[in-house]
């Protein structure tokens, strides 16, 4: 057999492969393939153009200071558009897209040097027990997993960071192992993405307990055990006194029972050391009636059902750090 190359393709069956791209990768990529590509192409397209505008038009129009809601609903009108602003190569498109590369040495024109968190996380919040996604805010109640939408791989910041630490807020005493995001900067990649934040925010509570949590959440158990049970001895002691002093009011009153000092909150030594993304986590993360394993989550038994989001705050050591809350 001979040498064969796309040259030698017929131009009906490029057609019928142009069928399955979008107008703008047919413009874009499979155009300047070779000559017979070319033609073919102005055979399916022969404007050139993608709803009435060449591609670089369409650029010029998406990168004039559009902010992220902007952008996003322009991407939903059609498939040529959403590839459009995902493979532009235009800085202030791809900062507002939130897909600027992470090897960027200078912030796109327009856009503020302050680090600021992707718009998704106004709408996702992770339900602490089971893991999964929660959009609080359209109404929807639904768990969704994230990571089936597109916007998971958008940068979770602007400008894009390469290294994110995602912790848990102190509350009631507890302190759980925060998870750090590494990624490499490579050329023309991004940042730490929205998927990756929320893989993060799974595992922070999914995460196994280490032996020093263990000691810790069994402390922290019994101090609240002995704290209830000197609570209802307290009350049953003021009952008896009113009872008492109902049934002979003639007595005179002794003097006040001594009480016993509350015993104070012991100091629980937590196990603060990082958790890295990437290393395996081949446990079950789900909260099955076969999985044996113990997990940070149980330091909040107390609250089982609320939600976490987190939230963009300072840098420690170099390290972007996102804060989880409570809702």
């Amino acid at each position: 057999m001979g040498s064969f190359t796309l040259d030698h393709l017929p131009s009906e069956i490029i057609l019928q492969c142009c069928k399955y791209f979008d107008d703008y990768t047919v413009l874009s990529t499979l155009r300047p393939v070779c000559r017979s590509w070319c033609y073919a192409t102005e055979i399916k397209i022969p404007s050139g153009t993608m709803a009435g505008l060449p591609p670089a038009i369409w650029e010029r129009i998406l990168s004039y200071n559009m902010d992220y809601k902007t952008i996003h609903a322009i991407s939903q009108t059609c498939s040529s558009l959403r590839s459009l602003i995902k493979t532009s190569r235009i800085s202030r498109l791809q900062g507002s897209a939130y897909r600027l590369p992470a090897t960027a040495t200078s912030v796109c024109p327009g856009m503020t040097t302050k680090v600021v968190q992707h718009p998704a996380f106004e709408n996702i919040c992770c339900r602490i027990e089971t893991g999964s996604l929660i959009y609080h805010k359209s109404g929807n109640c639904c768990p969704n997993n994230v990571l089936t939408f597109p916007v998971a791989e958008e940068n979770c910041t602007n400008p894009p960071v390469s290294k994110i630490l995602v912790k848990f807020s102190s509350k009631y005493g507890v302190s759980l192992r925060p998870v750090l995001i590494d990624r490499p900067r490579r050329e023309n990649e991004g940042g730490v993405t929205v998927g990756d934040v929320y893989k993060a925010m799974q595992r922070l509570f999914a995460e196994p307990l280490s032996q020093k949590q263990i000691v810790a959440i069994k402390q922290i158990r019994d101090w609240e055990a002995r704290k209830h049970e000197a609570a209802k001895q307290s009350l049953a002691r003021i009952e008896q006194l009113g009872v008492g002093s109902a049934a002979t009011p003639s007595t005179p009153a002794s003097g006040p029972s001594p009480e016993q000092a509350p015993e104070k909150e012991p100091i629980i030594e937590h196990d603060d050391a990082i958790i890295y993304l990437d290393y395996p986590f081949d446990a079950d993360a789900l909260p099955h009636t076969h999985n044996t394993v113990r997990r940070q989550r149980e330091f909040l038994h107390d609250f089982p059902y609320v939600y976490a989001s987190v939230h963009v705050t300072g840098v420690i050591n170099g390290v972007q750090v996102f804060n989880l809350t409570y809702h």
